[in-house]
């Protein structure tokens, strides 16, 4: 049986921090170069290197065969500058360092692959489709990306924190397939992944439209400074709980609001489809760490 907590309970212990592990110091460097708008790849790639598992793992990201690049790449500098692009490897090097000390094996119903699927599937959607979004602000193709692999990033807190209840969470979800991740995580908590996210993200500073896309990015109410991010990220994870469970509605109306045009939209759509199977072996890859 699950223990039920209170929404107070759940967000004391996420704001102390006393049960999550501490922002490493390569994620706090790479936070500032978020901060400071640093597009100096020689920079990066220096952090980067000052963590040995994450240089391999950027480097296997960057000759996997979903960025298709021709030849083997076999540092940092060329992994960004050759295949990745600054944009692409800061965002997935600091997500990785984020979410590298959460523990998930203790919840054997929680798959660490789908969650990175997810991730990586909204954050390439979103870029793509932020260059189309007509309501402004638009959003920076950066920002999207970064804010495409963060938006579950509360999902990993309550795992790392609440196994067994979170278990509960999996299992009744595969008992009532209606029932939404939000709902189940509330019955058992007090609070659900997004409100976890929001917090945690605000503890930890992530710049602000992170913090606006992971709380809100569920919200169709939400009508905030970051509104065109926020939705555009809402629409990519939907879209992207589709890729894994065909029977996941997506609200298409999304589109007009944004003003993307759909038949473009449906051209990007169609690409990570056939991409489906190298996905899922990037995935696999993020999880590894």
């Amino acid at each position: 049986m699950h223990i039920s907590h209170t929404v107070t309970e759940t967000r004391l212990e996420i704001q102390k921090l006393n049960r999550l592990p501490p922002m490493s110091l390569v994620a706090q460097e790479l936070l500032a170069v978020f901060a400071e708008g640093d597009m100096d790849v020689q920079r990066i790639a220096a952090i980067i290197e000052k963590d040995p598992p994450l240089l391999a793992r950027l480097i296997g990201l960057a000759n996997s065969a979903y960025f298709g690049y021709p030849e083997r790449v076999a540092t940092a500098e060329d992994a960004i500058f050759k295949v990745l692009g600054i944009n692409i490897a800061r965002s997935l090097a600091f997500s990785m360092v984020l979410a590298g000390p959460f523990r998930t094996s203790h919840c054997p119903s929680f798959h660490v692959d789908e969650y990175w699927a997810s991730a990586m599937v909204t954050a390439t959607l979103a870029q793509r489709l932020a260059r189309l979004v007509e309501e402004e602000p638009r959003p920076h193709g950066g920002n999207a990306y970064l804010a495409g692999l963060l938006h579950n990033l509360g999902l990993l807190a309550l795992v790392h924190l609440y196994p067994d209840e979170m278990a509960w969470v999996f299992d009744r979800l595969a008992q009532e397939p209606g029932l939404s991740l939000a709902a189940a995580e509330t019955a058992a908590l007090g609070a659900d992944h997004l409100q976890v996210g929001g917090w945690l993200a605000r503890k930890w500073h992530l710049p602000a439209f992170a913090v606006a896309a992971i709380e809100h990015h569920r919200d169709v109410a939400y009508n905030g400074e970051y509104q065109p991010l926020v939705r555009l990220i809402g629409f990519c994870a939907q879209w992207a709980a589709r890729l894994q469970r065909e029977n996941e509605a997506v609200d298409l109306g999304t589109l007009t609001a944004l003003g993307i045009p759909p038949v473009e939209a449906e051209s990007e759509l169609g690409e990570m489809l056939a991409k489906r199977d190298e996905i899922a072996l990037l995935a696999r890859l993020l999880a590894d760490g």
